[in-house]
């Protein structure tokens, strides 16, 4: 996967599929998957969907929908900050050893993008500290009292 669209300084797209709350890295930018959408051709605005197939018989060099993953921008790895990616940079999905990593600075724990996470969404942030339960079970504790935090802003947005 390859960045083909950059959005804002902490949103940019690729073309491809990935599910919801992947770690990735490009370069040294740390990033999460956070959204997957799927680009209709203009003809799929007006025909059917029997009568696109019918003109890809005639026509096979009718574009296919496209789908796009978007990642948000989390931080740099080696730095804590963050940067823009640049288009046509390649996106490496990382494996667990590799997110505990990117989490770790001389043997201490951190997650320096919470805030913002959570201010920019909070099902994702609650996805990525899901799959950080599983990979950190010796701060289980602290990750415990984030997802009660999270719990508690979302209950107090909520008029009840």
């Amino acid at each position: 996967m390859r960045v083909c669209r950059v959005i804002s300084r902490r949103e940019f797209e690729a073309e491809g599929e990935l599910d919801i709350g992947v770690f990735a890295k490009t370069g040294d930018i740390l990033v999460i998957s956070s959204e997957v959408r799927q680009e209709e051709d203009e003809l799929g605005k007006y025909l059917s969907d029997e009568d696109i197939e019918r003109l890809r018989n005639f026509l096979p060099d009718l574009e296919q929908p496209r789908t796009y993953t978007r990642f948000t921008v989390l931080m740099d790895v080696k730095c804590g900050l963050t940067r823009v990616p640049k288009v046509g940079e390649e996106i490496e999905i990382l494996n667990d050893e590799e997110i505990r990593k990117a989490h770790t600075v001389s043997g201490e724990f951190r997650m320096p993008y919470l805030p913002y996470l959570m201010k920019k969404d909070v099902e994702l942030a609650k996805i990525a500290i899901s799959k950080l339960f599983r990979l950190f079970p010796e701060e289980r504790d602290i990750l415990e009292m984030i997802m009660a935090e999270i719990e508690y802003s979302v209950m107090r947005e909520v008029d009840l």
